[in-house]
């Protein structure tokens, strides 16, 4: 029997309950999220979702786990890469059931971003990307000079052949897998589908998110918010994750022609502040759920019905390092955002 849905006005958002983390993050099929906060890190098993509580698979607080500002796992395995806020350039890789550190890397400048996946580690600086072979961590190949990426924007395909896309020009929107061209402005956000078959991205004006077929650049989809909002390292990444990293399930093979969706498929209303966000769409019990993690230390939890419309909220759990029960009170003090879904078909 499935869950009672959830008002999203019965929980409320005040000063003392937000969490601070300093990063959430899905792993490669969802099935896990990481937390990093300043005296460690936490990972769950997002397959609870839809229980009472989720399970804590691992959780470190040991001084050299302290302010993990990165914290990238390898699908459900016991590896994980951490970067501390303290040691920005510093990457850690380290297997949390033996609690051994495997290695170390030191680099010139901080450490922005990390992916894994079965066979590669992208290590992503301001101006270069470094790749590891991932069973023994020896160095493969460096992109130099790369257009200066801040953000640490770069994607790795989780399957097939280990795809690296990244920003190839600061002005126009241009994504370096094979260069093509995918919006007038810089890019906000890029990221590959499951199978490393298509990419989806979106510029800093973020109105519109384009999904290209790859490594061909054949624009696919296109998917207008109908609402514009201002470029933020703080949510460059939140409200436009979820699209391609499970949303694949509903591509077809073959695609001969560009459909321009208009109006979203979906929508979920996000209760909470305008932090940073990431979002996710696995399949749980055998139903499309979309899940949102905030970094005030929610994890909530959206039926994804078939026919579209407005996503029930079904949990809503706290996160990280004061995961305590969440009380009921004034909903007046809750702000409210929301996510859209586009249907790629």
């Amino acid at each position: 029997m499935s869950s009672p849905m959830i008002e999203p006005t019965l929980f409320p958002m005040t000063v003392e309950e937000v969490a601070h983390l300093l990063c959430v993050n899905f792993n490669q099929d969802a099935k896990s999220l990481a937390v990093g906060h300043a005296s460690g890190y936490i990972l769950y098993k997002t397959t609870d979702a839809l229980e009472s509580s989720i399970v804590i698979d691992d959780s470190d607080n040991s001084t050299t786990m302290h302010d993990a500002v990165i914290v990238e796992r390898l699908f459900n395995s016991s590896l994980v890469v951490i970067v501390s806020q303290k040691e920005p350039r510093i990457m850690n890789i380290y297997h949390f059931k033996s609690k051994n550190m495997i290695c170390c890397h030191k680099y010139t400048k901080s450490v922005l971003n990390v992916k894994l996946n079965r066979d590669r580690v992208v290590v992503c600086l301001e101006d270069c990307i470094h790749i590891y072979v991932l069973k023994d961590m020896k160095p493969l190949h460096t992109i130099l000079d790369t257009p200066l990426n801040r953000l640490g924007l770069i994607d790795l395909s989780s399957a097939g052949s280990s795809l690296i896309a990244y920003p190839a020009s600061l002005e126009a929107g241009n994504v370096a897998v094979n260069t093509f061209t995918v919006h007038d402005g810089p890019l906000a956000c890029l990221k590959f589908n499951i199978e490393g078959t298509m990419i989806a991205t979106a510029s800093t004006k973020g109105t519109v998110i384009r999904v290209f077929s790859v490594p061909q650049g054949t624009r696919l989809f296109e998917f207008r918010r109908g609402m514009s909002r201002e470029p933020s390292s703080e949510s460059s990444s939140g409200w436009f994750s979820y699209l391609t990293q499970a949303a694949s399930s509903y591509l077809p093979t073959q695609v001969n022609e560009l459909m321009t969706v208009e109006r979203s498929f979906a929508t979920a209303i996000l209760p909470g502040t305008d932090k940073k966000n990431v979002a996710a769409m696995p399949t749980i019990k055998g139903q499309p759920h979309l899940l949102v993690a905030t970094t005030d230390g929610f994890l909530y939890c959206y039926r994804v019905l078939s026919t579209g419309g407005e996503c029930d909220l079904m949990k809503m759990h706290r996160i990280g390092i004061i995961a305590a029960e969440t009380s009921r009170g004034d909903p007046s003090k809750k702000r409210f955002s929301k996510l859209l879904i586009g249907l790629c078909a």
